[in-house]
């Protein structure tokens, strides 16, 4: 990564004058002494700010912001990565991270190391060419520079190998960096649209009574039917921005952000897959929805009565939640399962929502819950094998990350992944947006296709691409 200080206040600064350059020389002085091949986490107190901004930093990087403000982390480089392919992807990411966690010495009072990233839809959906070029079928990174915050306390960690420790001058250039980086503010982004590309809208309706017929016949239940939109903007968007416009608009939803490369994977996802902590796991349904209009907000208790009463809804809903208590179920000595929904209310949507809460008969690695539970029928279909292959055979772009786990893991084999909906692909100038609708017997081609609109709302907006009122 680039030892040059974003901000010309950082550059007229001495290293020796910032904030937190005596903890890192004090963690150097540690870190060097240290078996060569540990990994060195050099903790540094700081500000309590908006995590994105360490995006503004060259390099592959991560993000993770949690809903409930609970968690915020940004990672910029890559000490150690751990990657995998094919069917076996979660079992083995878990493994080599679980190594590399364990080569690692946190150097004064700072936050436990984290494993950030995530990994495809399906194997081989994010192909060595074309858009997803670089992010594979799995990978989850330990950062060079990573920024978390808890509640107001806040650190900057290093982590280097301890023969790096010697070169002091280029890490605390390093660190003046990621200080100034983390001090500027975010402005709102302000794109302009030069051309779209979008799936046509016949298309889409042959593709819905497809799968319609294919559950009038028996073969499935529900497919998840996506679409893709293709902007090029007038000029390359900063998605550190978008990340944090993403914050400001949808402070509800989990944002993430996966950079590899010139590419970025970012988004504001409404759903938790997996959350372990210890021996207690949540999960959710979330499924079945209805469009919240552009400054509406006083028609929300009509509106969630409206989807509340919806057999079709429900009954989407109801392959999801079914879904999840048969995946979570054999893992655990008690799960709570409510009878009915609750509706959750988004900026854009609102959603019929079945919280999932379970203490684990034993230890299981957040990754091997992940992969008991993806895709579930919120995403995918039911059943399973025939949705995927409905999706493969059918979908004329491949899904990429979308729709699939994104989060982070620890030594102890704790994490939360959340589904990578709501999301796109931001590469200079282009940006390629996803979204989808859950299709079952009694779907409409075109209430669908204003379903998925309202959808893309969420990242497009937070590219400036579609004005409306603040909520």
């Amino acid at each position: 990564m680039s030892a040059q200080p974003t901000a010309a206040a950082a550059v007229a600064r001495a290293p020796a004058a910032l904030p937190g350059a005596a903890a890192l020389e004090r963690g150097l002085d540690e870190a060097v002494r240290l078996p060569a091949d540990a990994i060195a986490r050099i903790a540094i107190p700081a500000a309590a700010v908006p995590a994105a901004g360490l995006w503004r930093l060259p390099g592959d990087a991560v993000l993770w912001e949690a809903r409930d403000v609970e968690l915020g982390i940004a990672g910029v480089g890559v000490t150690a990565a751990a990657s995998a392919t094919g069917a076996a992807r979660f079992d083995d990411v878990a493994a080599t991270g679980d190594a590399i966690l364990a080569r690692c010495v946190t150097i004064g009072d700072g936050p436990p190391p984290r494993l950030l990233g995530g990994l495809a839809f399906a194997p081989r959906s994010a192909t060595a060419v074309g858009p997803w070029h670089g992010f594979g079928d799995a990978w989850f990174a330990l950062p060079r520079w990573t920024y978390e915050r808890r509640g107001g306390s806040a650190w900057l960690v290093l982590a280097i190998a301890p023969s790096e420790a010697r070169d002091r001058a280029r890490l605390h250039a390093e660190h003046a960096a990621a200080v100034a980086a983390l001090s500027e503010p975010l402005p709102a982004p302000r794109g302009r649209a030069e051309a779209t590309t979008d799936l046509p809208r016949p298309r889409w309706a042959e593709a819905i009574e497809d799968i319609r017929s294919a559950i009038a016949h028996g073969r499935c239940r529900k497919v998840v039917a996506a679409r893709t939109r293709r902007v090029e903007l007038a000029a390359a968007v900063d998605p550190a921005a978008v990340l944090a416009e993403l914050g400001r608009r949808h402070p509800e939803c989990t944002r993430f952000g996966v950079r590899r490369g010139s590419a970025a994977f970012i988004g504001a996802s409404p759903e938790r897959l997996i959350r372990r902590r210890g021996d207690v796991v949540d999960s959710e349904a979330l499924a079945g929805s209805i469009a919240r209009p552009r400054g509406a907000a006083g028609d929300d208790a009509a509106l969630a009565l409206a989807l509340l009463d919806s057999a079709k809804d429900r009954g989407e809903h109801d392959l999801v939640v079914r879904a999840i208590e048969h995946a979570l179920g054999p893992w655990c000595r008690e799960l709570d399962v409510p009878a009915t929904p609750a509706v959750r209310t988004l900026r854009h949507v609102l959603h019929l929502h079945t919280p999932v809460h379970g203490t684990l008969y034993a230890p299981r690695h957040v990754l091997a819950l992940a992969a008991a539970l993806h895709p579930t029928p919120a995403v995918g279909g039911t059943p399973t094998a025939a949705a995927l292959a409905w999706i493969a055979a059918h979908e004329p772009a491949a899904r990429g990350w979308y729709a699939a786990p994104v989060g982070w893991f620890d030594a102890s084999g704790d994490g939360e992944l959340a589904v990578a909906i709501r999301s796109g692909l931001l590469d200079g100038a282009t940006a390629i947006l996803h979204a989808g609708a859950g299709i079952v017997r009694d779907s409409d081609p075109d209430a669908e296709w204003a379903e998925t609109e309202v959808k893309l709302r969420a990242l497009s907006g937070a590219l400036g691409l579609t004005p409306e009122s603040p909520r």
